[in-house]
């Protein structure tokens, strides 16, 4: 069996400065991370975007306009699974999830490969 390949997805709308300590906070325990911006007018996306260029474990990925939590995750992850990735851990953008906690879900992950981790 393929060893998993795993990724942090955050979906995030408008998540003004705080997106930027949470998706350190993530780089600083994963690589890769994935921001899915869904339609968001506060000026992040162009931020995101720029760190995006000099981070190679961060990628954006844009939607133009806001549907929703679900369609953000469900965006994010078809393009994960095009790129080959079978797993992703979801974070949200305000930072509500320890991302010191990313390594223990993504061993668990890895331990169990056929079960889905919430």
């Amino acid at each position: 069996m393929t060893p998993p390949r795993a990724l942090v997805l955050i979906p995030c709308f408008n998540p003004g400065e705080k997106v930027f300590e949470t998706v350190a906070a993530a780089r600083a325990q994963w690589t890769p991370v994935w921001v899915v911006i869904d339609g968001s007018t506060d000026g992040t996306t162009e931020r995101l975007i720029a760190q995006a260029k000099i981070d190679d474990g961060l990628r954006v990925l844009v939607l133009a306009h806001n549907q929703g939590k679900g369609a953000a995750i469900l965006h994010g992850l078809i393009a994960a699974d095009k790129a080959g990735f079978t797993h992703a851990l979801t974070l949200d953008a305000d930072g509500q999830h320890p991302a010191d906690r990313i390594p223990d879900f993504m061993r668990a992950s890895a331990q169990n490969p056929a079960a889905m981790i919430l």
